[in-house]
């Protein structure tokens, strides 16, 4: 230092202050610790299913979106999780459509593999 320099003393707000950012920064880092050790087994197409079957209860009753949800192939869950307009003439479509049919017709009846003719009814033959 030169001869005539004054030296300011330390403000005495300095030390709050110091105190406070170190605060906020130890809040941001919890958070962002937190944001990523959350659900670290996060699977993508339960999240997809839980999104397609939140839309679809805006239109049919809670079985019956859980129904179509159940009854539609992984395919088909992608599908309606993109977007709200599938193609008519989409095969995708179909085996939406279909499923849509059955979880009207008979949403608590038996949930069938999505390859394979659904039934509707589980009675014998009259």
């Amino acid at each position: 230092m030169t001869a005539g320099t004054r030296v300011r003393p330390p403000s005495p707000r300095m030390p709050a202050a110091v105190v406070r950012s170190g605060v906020v920064i130890a809040a941001l880092l919890a958070g962002f610790v937190g944001v990523a050790c959350s659900s670290p087994d996060t699977d993508p197409a339960q999240e997809r299913q839980e999104r397609v079957e939140e839309r679809l209860r805006s239109s049919f009753s809670d079985t019956q979106a859980r129904c179509i949800v159940d009854r539609s192939d992984p395919a088909v869950i992608r599908a309606l999780d993109r977007t709200a307009d599938l193609e008519p003439d989409n095969e995708l479509m179909a085996s939406y459509s279909e499923a849509v049919a059955d979880c009207v017709t008979d949403p608590v009846g038996p949930t069938t593999d999505p390859g394979l003719p659904r039934t509707t009814s589980t009675a014998p033959p009259g």
